[in-house]
């Protein structure tokens, strides 16, 4: 399992109405970051791709998938400085599967 929801129900005193809650909007964000990512992938807009790591890093944090929080943060140090441009794909891809597997992982917790 990529996630880990420990600290998530330490943060929110297990109630499960408020975790229920993070985890749609946690998902709802990773939503969109793909398709963010893609864009600025396609439009080599390293800058505005470190920043967008950087916050799929500290989500990542929180809900306990620190594999992606990893990846993230590797992204988002070799965007800073325009290092490894041909390592980006493959850490999308990465990404991109870590977020199917994620969506599978917590859907039970929203019904």
């Amino acid at each position: 399992m990529l996630t880990d929801l420990k600290y998530l129900q330490q943060m929110t005193g297990n109630d499960s109405d408020v975790m229920k809650e993070m985890i749609e909007l946690f998902l709802h964000q990773l939503a969109e970051m793909r398709v963010d990512i893609e864009f600025l992938m396609t439009s080599e807009n390293w800058t505005d791709l470190s920043r967008l790591a950087h916050k799929i890093k500290s989500s990542s944090h929180v809900m306990g998938v620190l594999q992606m929080a990893d990846e993230m943060k590797e992204l988002e140090l070799l965007t800073r400085e325009g290092k490894d441009i041909e390592r980006y794909p493959d850490i999308v891809a990465r990404l991109n599967t870590m977020i199917d597997v994620i969506e599978v992982e917590l859907g039970p917790y929203l019904k």
